[in-house]
């Protein structure tokens, strides 16, 4: 065959990717394309665990990637391995050592208040998108392609139900995920500390500028729900344009008066990927300086002032101003300008 010299090279084939389909079906893609005689052999497939070897091995018509049928059903929330011998490519190169296994993982179905609503941006900016921040609240990995988003409908029925994901993505414990129709749009006009962490959908459900209902569903089940309006937002915005609002606490109901605030200026009014600005960060005020003066005449002393500070209320405001040892005004750095619980 044509293809028969293609294949006889050096190069070792590796387990590129592996998928859970389901509890008893997992797909496994290669580097290369096999050898099929090797490749269907069920005893050359192990999985930990009790799971043991495959009962059915289907190769792909690209000889690239192979399906396996198990007896035994993997377990959620429990990490599997599963392990390949004996199985070469058509040069007979056998898979490399260091990639003929893969993990393979079904997380836990979600429950409510597993994942909440972190932030939401409903009022963009001219030429921006909406998003959605979600919260992984618990200490163990969940699969996005359990969850859906939607909003409600004018008779307060759910509606727009949009999948978060058609495959599975783990959203890690404790982190924070982005959803949005236009990743590149959000990363454009904010900070993202976690670049990583977005997931972009056609369209989200449309969240209006005035009021809404953010709804987050698994298994036809609310798992969280933020009924907002334009008044969260700080009373001395005047324009609300490209600025998001904030949990500031996942202890509490995410619709307890006071529990979501207007992202801080300083942190450029919205945190997607990331704690948010106005989440408490502990039980003391302070501001401090790590040094007295600030002598910025790049000598190496003192060139840098570092000002840190912590507060147990969220939705501040502060003037800083720079003066000279005579009194002279410098620079002003902020002017009454919202700031986040700590920085």
């Amino acid at each position: 065959n044509s293809v028969y010299r293609t294949q006889l090279s050096t190069e070792i084939p590796k387990i590129i990717n592996a998928i859970v389909v389901d509890s008893v079906t997992m797909q496994l893609d290669f580097s290369k394309t096999l050898d099929s005689l090797s490749a269907v052999q069920t005893q050359n497939y192990i999985v930990n665990n009790g799971i043991g070897s495959p009962y059915e091995v289907i190769i792909s018509p690209q000889f690239s990637s192979i399906t396996l049928k198990f007896g035994n059903s993997l377990a959620r929330g429990v990490t599997n391995t599963v392990e390949v011998k004996n199985v070469t490519d058509c040069a007979g190169n056998q898979l490399a050592s260091s990639a003929n296994h893969a993990t393979l993982f079904i997380a836990k179905k979600i429950l409510k208040n597993d994942i909440l609503i972190s932030e939401v941006l409903f009022n963009p900016k001219p030429n921006g998108v909406d998003f959605v921040e979600i919260y992984n609240n618990t200490n163990e990995p969940l699969d996005l392609k359990d969850l859906q988003i939607a909003n409600l409908d004018s008779k307060g029925a759910i509606a727009n139900v949009k999948s978060i994901s058609t495959k599975s993505l783990l959203l890690n414990a404790k982190t924070y995920w982005v959803i949005c129709s236009n990743t590149s749009n959000v990363k454009q006009n904010y900070f993202t500390r976690n670049p990583d962490n977005f997931t972009q959908i056609s369209t989200l459900p449309a969240y209006n500028n005035d009021k809404g209902s953010v709804i987050l569903l698994s298994n036809n089940q609310v798992i969280d729900q933020l009924n907002y309006n334009v008044k969260i937002h700080h009373p001395l915005i005047q324009n609300e344009d490209g600025i998001s609002i904030e949990r500031v606490s996942f202890l509490v109901d995410t619709n307890e008066p006071n529990n979501f605030k207007s992202a801080a200026a300083t942190a450029g009014f919205a945190t997607p990927s990331y704690k948010n600005s106005q989440e408490l960060s502990g039980n003391e005020n302070f501001v401090s300086l790590r040094t007295k003066t600030l002598s910025p005449d790049g000598d190496g002393f003192e060139d840098v002032l570092i000002m840190d500070y912590q507060f147990t209320e969220n939705s501040s405001q502060a003037t800083i101003s720079v003066y000279s040892d005579k009194g002279i005004l410098i620079r002003e750095l902020l002017k009454n300008q919202t700031i986040a619980t700590a920085g």
